[in-house]
């Protein structure tokens, strides 16, 4: 049993097609990146959209290292003229109602992308458990980055606004005591995902934010605190904001920051 705990919160998030992903669970397709920072960018680029900028992209790109770690070999890999599925999967888990609609719905997003950049990072944090028997050792937090630019106007990182309501706690079948708890980051579209396998508790932070419909944000960050996840969803909305907030020609559509937060 050993095990249960990665096969509990083996989840996946926002993939491009291209050998580009974020992988919500860490130590499980790490090692996957066989590109290097130049391979993925020029490969893909150069026959179908050679004018395409990929540094404006990368311009949206929060990289401050206190805030979001080391970044990992690639830094950054590019795509262009590749496709963009959404998708958040939990095994052992089995979501009913409004909440499997959401996460069907989630998962069966799919849009044309005109370019976009990935980047990884790893950070050391300490470790918020104040129980004495545990040990004060830092844990490795990751956090995983999309930036990208769709053909059609969408919000897909919407409907995280509705995800934590629908889904709240879900209990597992499979393994007993397991638990998923979803609640929404303040005023980001943006999800804390707590599992707990009866022993342990694992976290994965998951959304982003959409500038005018056209220029998105999305990030993946494994074991951090709903804090933690705020400071670090809340700059990269930001910064998506200030970079292309006079670039998309599509008219503006409502900020996650201004929907009400639901209770």
């Amino acid at each position: 049993m050993m095990v249960v705990k990665r096969k509990a919160f083996q989840m996946a998030a926002l993939v491009a097609v291209g050998g580009m992903g974020l992988v919500g669970c860490s130590g499980q397709g790490s090692d996957e990146q066989g590109t290097g920072p130049d391979e993925g960018a020029t490969s893909t680029a150069a026959p179908t959209a050679p004018t395409v900028d990929l540094e404006q992209y990368a311009q949206a790109l929060v990289t401050d290292a206190e805030l979001m770690g080391a970044p990992e070999d690639p830094p950054v890999e590019g795509f262009v003229d590749e496709p963009v599925s959404m998708y958040l999967t939990l095994t052992d888990f089995s979501p009913t109602g409004e909440c499997k609609e959401l996460l069907d719905e989630l998962n069966s997003y799919s849009g044309p992308a005109v370019a976009g950049i990935s980047a990884k990072f790893v950070k050391e944090m300490p470790s918020d458990n104040s129980d004495a028997e545990q040990s004060p050792e830092a844990t490795q937090a990751s956090a995983q980055t999309l930036i990208f630019e769709t053909v059609n106007t969408d919000e897909p990182m919407s409907i995280y606004r509705k995800i934590p309501n629908a889904c709240e706690t879900l209990t597992s079948e499979e393994v007993e005591d397991a638990e998923a708890v979803f609640t929404k980051v303040p005023g980001l579209d943006a999800v804390h995902l707590e599992i707990f396998d009866g022993e342990e508790t694992e976290t994965l932070a998951v959304g982003g934010a959409s500038v005018n419909g056209t220029y998105h944000a999305y990030m993946s960050a494994e074991q951090v605190s709903m804090d933690q996840a705020e400071e670090m969803f809340g700059a990269q909305a930001e910064k998506l904001q200030e970079t292309f907030q006079d670039e998309a020609s599509a008219s503006p559509s409502p900020e996650a920051s201004d929907q009400p937060t639901a209770e």
